[in-house]
C-alpha cells in the first residue's frame, strides 16, 4: 500500500479514546447517584421488609432504570466520538473502558437475577449479598461509577472544581462496596461492638465480647474502614484534597448506610458527623499532598482513628458501657490506622515505582 492509500485509510488521533469533559463527567456522575439510589433503596427492602415474593417492585425500578440512565448515557459518549471507518472501541471516552465492560456485566447479571429470582425465590439478609447476580450486580455498578474519577486521573490538569465529579465517584464505588459487605458494615450494625444478654421482656444488659466475637468486630472495622477511607486515600495520591473533602467523602456513606437500616441506630448519625469533623481537622492540620508522602502517609493512618473514636464513644455513652475492654478497643482502632497507613504505603511505592519507569523507558 503507498503512502495516500496508507493516509486515506488512517484513523483521525482525535478519534482514540478523546477525554470526557467536566460537564459529561458530572452527568456520568448523575446517572451513577440515580443507580446507587437504586441500590441502596433494595437494600432498605432486603433489611426492612418481609415476604418479598416478586422481581417487579419499585425498588427494582429505580434501580434498572438507574442502569439504563447510565448505559444510554456511555453509550452516547461512545457514539458522539465514533469517527467512521474507525473501530468502535477506540470511540470510549478515556477512562471509561472498564465502565463499559461494567455496563455489558451488569446487564447480564440483571437477567441472571430475574432467572435466579424465578427458580429460588427473593435472598433475604446475609443470603442477598452472596448471591452470584447480586456479586455481578456489584462487580457492575462499581465499574460503572468508577468511570469519572478514573476518567480524571487520565487529565489531571483539570481546574479543581472541575474535579468534583471524580471525587463523587470514588465515593458513589467505595459506597457499592460498602453496600455489598454490608454485614460488616460497622455504620449499619452497632451490634458488631456490643454484646447483649437478657431474658425475653427484660431490657438487654451489655456482657463482655466472646473471643470469636472480638474477631468478627475486627473484621468489621477493617471492613468499613477500607470502605470509607481508600476512596480518600486514592484522589489524594493525585490531588492535594481541602479538608472539607475528605470529611464529606466519610459522612456520606455512613449517612447512607444507616438510612438503608431505616434509621435503626439514628444516633449513629450525629456520631458519623462529629468523626468526620475531626476526619477534616487532621487533613487540615498535616495538609498531605501527592509531593509530600509523610504527610500524606500520617494523614490516611490517623483519619481512621479519630473517625472510629466518637463511635467507641456514642456506644459507651447510650449503653453505658463498652462490650470490649479498653485494650480491644484501643488495639481496634490502632489496627484500623495500622490498616490505611500499610495501604498508603503500599500505594506510595507502586506509585513511585510506576513513574521511575515512565520516566525511563529504556530501563
Amino acid at each position: 500500500m503507498d503512502a495516500a492509500a496508507a493516509h486515506a485509510f488512517a484513523v483521525p488521533p482525535a478519534s482514540v479514546h478523546r477525554p470526557t469533559t467536566a460537564v459529561e463527567d458530572t452527568i456520568t456522575l448523575a446517572a451513577g447517584v440515580w443507580l446507587l439510589t437504586g441500590t441502596y433503596v433494595d437494600g432498605w427492602a432486603h433489611n426492612n421488609l418481609r415476604d418479598l415474593e416478586t422481581f417487579f417492585t419499585p425498588w427494582h425500578a429505580v434501580l434498572y432504570s438507574g442502569f439504563a440512565a447510565c448505559a444510554v448515557w456511555i453509550a452516547g459518549l461512545a457514539w458522539r466520538r465514533h469517527v467512521p471507518g474507525a473501530r468502535w472501541a477506540e470511540a470510549v471516552p478515556a477512562g471509561y473502558g472498564a465502565a463499559v465492560a461494567g455496563v455489558g456485566l451488569f446487564l447480564a447479571s440483571g437477567l441472571g437475577d430475574f432467572a435466579w429470582h424465578t427458580v429460588f425465590g427473593i435472598e433475604q439478609n446475609i443470603n442477598a449479598l452472596f448471591s452470584p447476580s447480586h456479586l455481578g450486580l456489584a462487580i457492575g455498578g462499581f465499574l460503572i461509577l468508577g468511570a469519572p474519577f478514573s476518567a480524571a486521573w487520565r487529565a489531571p490538569n483539570r481546574p479543581w472544581p472541575q474535579l468534583v465529579p471524580a471525587f463523587g465517584s470514588a465515593v458513589l464505588a467505595g459506597m457499592v462496596a460498602a453496600f455489598i459487605l454490608q454485614e460488616y458494615a460497622v455504620f449499619a450494625r452497632h451490634g458488631l461492638v456490643q454484646t447483649y444478654s437478657g431474658a425475653g421482656g427484660t431490657h438487654p444488659a451489655v456482657v463482655a465480647s466472646t473471643s470469636s466475637g472480638i474477631m468478627v468486630s475486627l473484621a468489621s472495622f477493617f471492613v468499613s474502614t477500607f470502605a470509607l477511607f481508600v476512596p480518600v486515600l486514592l484522589p489524594a495520591l493525585r490531588w492535594r484534597l481541602y479538608p472539607a473533602v475528605p470529611a464529606a467523602m466519610v459522612l456520606v456513606p455512613s449517612v447512607a448506610l444507616q438510612l438503608m437500616v431505616a434509621l435503626r441506630d439514628a444516633w449513629l448519625v450525629p456520631v458519623a458527623l462529629v468523626g468526620s469533623v475531626l476526619v477534616g481537622v487532621v487533613w487540615a492540620v498535616l495538609r498531605p499532598a501527592p509531593d509530600c508522602p509523610a504527610r500524606l502517609m500520617a494523614a490516611a493512618g490517623l483519619s481512621p482513628v479519630v473517625f472510629w473514636t466518637p463511635y467507641f464513644a456514642g456506644v459507651a455513652l447510650r449503653d453505658g458501657v463498652l462490650s470490649f475492654s479498653p485494650e480491644v478497643w484501643s488495639g481496634t482502632l490502632a489496627w484500623a490506622g495500622l490498616g490505611m497507613l500499610a495501604l498508603a504505603v503500599l500505594t506510595l511505592k507502586v506509585r513511585g515505582i510506576a513513574g521511575a519507569n515512565e520516566e525511563s523507558p529504556g530501563r
